[in-house]
């Protein structure tokens, strides 16, 4: 990839890096001493992260399904650019849960005394059954190119090409038809799979009685909505970005726009029938989002810039692919601050009256705001993720396809 933005990208993310390795070294050093939640808020802004690029991730695989399972051929040429996206997005999904985790080192319990009654144990489980059919579907996709590559010996490191072909100095038919099945399959195998990752994630907040936004039908089915829109506009403004294929990225534009229209359709019933109900907690809970200290998260970010201006621009100019790439941009970027609306306000209400009379400790506080930690943790994760994916991008065929027609441009 040569794109005029490359390099500027590149030199912000490896700053972000950079900065956010104070944070980092903090959280490993002292725990969970230096963040701003506890007790009564237990998840903040890297769990938010977390239900971000878990969206991300879900988009992405479900390009991956139309094309490679359905044989949708129209999404073909962005069908392996999907895949390396979920791989990436999965890596800063990991980082971020397993950051907020307040003991990081005993993970090995979920291998060594798994309970397989718990959500959690089964997200575990399947998290990691994603990384690996997604690292083995990515794997077959890109061979070809990285044979071909590999015996390229005026192109720069082709050592390293050889060695992800696996020592593999041939590539035929033949090998072609065995990869294209070999995706299929594990395609196949990656649609029960990813609907029940997705779907427990989901699950693992509606279930909990005492958290009456969360514990709704409504849901799981909002994280799914919330999943296509948010991971359909990334797919979307790389599709822009990466491969210039106009008519696609304004088919992905009209997908994006009914998306958010659903989505923002279930978000007003879940208001309304919350308020419907008039149960405080609920009540409350709403009034922290539409009023609270961090409603103009909701109000400007969420509502204005990443909805109002999406959808002008949807309807307006529906058949300009740049300016539906701005629109996706704008739904991408402002996403968190659903997410940060999803999990906070739900924990920032004291679930006993007096509660916040009886014990007094910074810990025991429901008005939550992410500290400087929090957000250069978050700020290095991030950047690792696009170090990644720009360096993945760059030197590896991950838009490049010989016999789908598409000439890699480095």
């Amino acid at each position: 990839m040569r794109n005029p933005s490359f390099n500027g990208l590149l030199a912000v993310a490896v700053l972000g890096l950079l900065v956010g390795t104070w944070g980092l070294v903090d959280r490993l050093m002292h725990g969970l001493k230096p963040v701003a939640f506890g007790s009564y808020v237990p998840w903040g802004l890297w769990v938010a992260f977390y239900l971000f690029f878990l969206g991300l991730s879900a988009g992405a695989f479900l390009v991956t399904t139309m094309t490679y399972v359905f044989r949708m051929t129209r999404f073909e040429r962005i069908g392996r650019l999907s895949a390396f996206t979920v791989l990436i997005a999965l890596l800063c999904e990991v980082l971020f849960i397993t950051l907020d985790l307040g003991r990081m080192a005993r993970i090995y319990r979920f291998l060594l005394t798994p309970s397989f009654t718990s959500i959690m144990t089964w997200m575990f489980v399947l998290f990691n059954a994603m990384l690996a059919i997604y690292a083995l579907k990515t794997f077959f996709l890109m061979r070809e190119d990285l044979v071909h590559w590999a015996k390229d010996r005026e192109r720069s490191g082709s050592g390293l090409y050889r060695l992800l072909a696996l020592g593999k100095e041939n590539y035929g038919d033949a090998d072609h038809l065995k990869d294209e099945n070999r995706v299929h399959i594990l395609s196949m195998i990656s649609l029960p799979v990813g609907i029940l990752f997705y779907g427990t994630n989901g699950a693992f907040f509606a279930i909990l009685m005492n958290r009456p936004i969360w514990n709704s039908a409504l849901t799981p089915l909002l994280f799914i909505v919330a999943a296509i829109l948010s991971g359909g506009a990334l797919i979307a403004l790389l599709t822009h970005v990466f491969m210039r294929d106009d008519e696609l990225v304004t088919a992905l534009g009209r997908a994006v726009f009914a998306a958010l229209v659903v989505f923002l359709f279930l978000q007003s019933l879940q208001f309304f029938v919350g308020y419907q109900t008039g149960v405080t907690m609920i009540v409350t809970s709403l009034n922290l989002i539409t009023s609270g200290p961090h409603s103009w998260t909701f109000w400007v970010v969420h509502l204005l810039i990443g909805s109002l201006v999406p959808l002008l621009i949807f309807i307006m100019r529906p058949h300009d692919s740049r300016a539906v790439a701005w629109a996706c941009f704008f739904i991408v970027i402002t996403f968190i601050s659903v997410r940060f609306n999803f999990v906070v306000p739900d924990l920032a209400v004291y679930k006993l009256e007096g509660l916040e009379h009886t014990f007094y400790h910074e810990r025991l506080r429901t008005d939550y705001v992410p500290n400087l930690n929090e957000w250069l943790v978050s700020v290095w994760v991030i950047s690792l993720g696009l170090i990644a994916f720009l360096l993945g991008a760059r030197w590896l065929p991950v838009v490049s396809s010989r016999r789908g027609g598409m000439e890699h441009a480095s």
